[in-house]
C-alpha cells in the first residue's frame, strides 16, 4: 500500500476517492521540480482563498470580513486568468506551462461542474488531496511566499488552519 493512503486527512475516504486521488497523484509527480513549486504557490493562494470563502459564507465567528474575502477571490481569479503570479517575483508567469494550466484548469473544471454533481465535486476534491500529497514539501514555503508576497492581512489562526488541514493533515 502506498504510504500517503496513512495520511490523517484520508482516513475516512473510500476505495473509489482513494483510486482517484491515486490517478491526480501519478500525474502530479510527473512534474518536475521547477513545476511543482509554481503549482506550490497557485496553490496556497487557493487554500487560503478557500478557507477566507468558506468562513465568510458561514459567517463563522473567526472570518476576516467581506473586503478580505473579495480582495482575495479577485486575486486568485486575476492569477487563474492571468496565469500569472504576481507575488512570486521572476516565476510570475510560471502558470503558463501547458502541463500546469491543464491541472489548473481541470481542478476549475471540476470545481464548477460539481457545484451541481457530488460525484464531480469529489473528483475535485481528490485532485485538490493528491496536489497537497505531490506538493507536500513546497506548501508551506510556497503558503509563506504567497502571504508575504500580497500582503493581505491574513489573520495567523486562518493560516494555521491552512497548515493544519492543507499541509499537516497530508504527512504520512
Amino acid at each position: 500500500m502506498e504510504r500517503w493512503r496513512s495520511c490523517p486527512a484520508l482516513a475516512e475516504k473510500d476505495e473509489a476517492y482513494l483510486a482517484a486521488v491515486a490517478d491526480y497523484l501519478a500525474q502530479l509527480e510527473a512534474l518536475s521540480a521547477q513545476q511543482r513549486r509554481c503549482l506550490a504557490l497557485f496553490k496556497a493562494a487557493e487554500l487560503v482563498n478557500a478557507l477566507i470563502q468558506i468562513k465568510e459564507r458561514r459567517q463563522a465567528e473567526d472570518r476576516v470580513g467581506p473586503e478580505l474575502a473579495q480582495r482575495s477571490f479577485a486575486l486568485v481569479r486575476a492569477v487563474i486568468r492571468n496565469r500569472s503570479l504576481p507575488y512570486a517575483g521572476s516565476e510570475g508567469d510560471c502558470l503558463r506551462d501547458p502541463q500546469l494550466r491543464a491541472v489548473i484548469d481541470e481542478g476549475c473544471r471540476l470545481f464548477h461542474l460539481g457545484k451541481t454533481n457530488q460525484d464531480l465535486y469529489q473528483q475535485a476534491l481528490a485532485l485538490s488531496a493528491a496536489q497537497c500529497l505531490a506538493l507536500q514539501d513546497q506548501l508551506g514555503p510556497a503558503l509563506d511566499q504567497y502571504l508575504q508576497g500580497t500582503g493581505l492581512p491574513v489573520p495567523e489562526t486562518l493560516v494555521a488552519a491552512v497548515r493544519t488541514s492543507f499541509i499537516d493533515a497530508y504527512r504520512s
